[in-house]
């Protein structure tokens, strides 16, 4: 039981969520719609 093997993953976690984003920015581009991301701590006024 003291063998050890060595697993090399080689394919990135988040190549569906590139592709889902990638699709996303194209539609949007393609409507000419800006897309805006607020990130801000809780009772900053994000809602307001």
């Amino acid at each position: 039981m003291n063998e050890f093997r060595v697993l090399e993953i080689k394919k990135n976690l988040f190549d569906s969520n590139d592709a889902e984003a990638k699709k996303l920015r194209a539609e949007l581009k393609e409507k000419n719609t800006l897309l805006l991301n607020l990130m801000s701590s809780p009772g900053s006024g994000k809602t307001t």
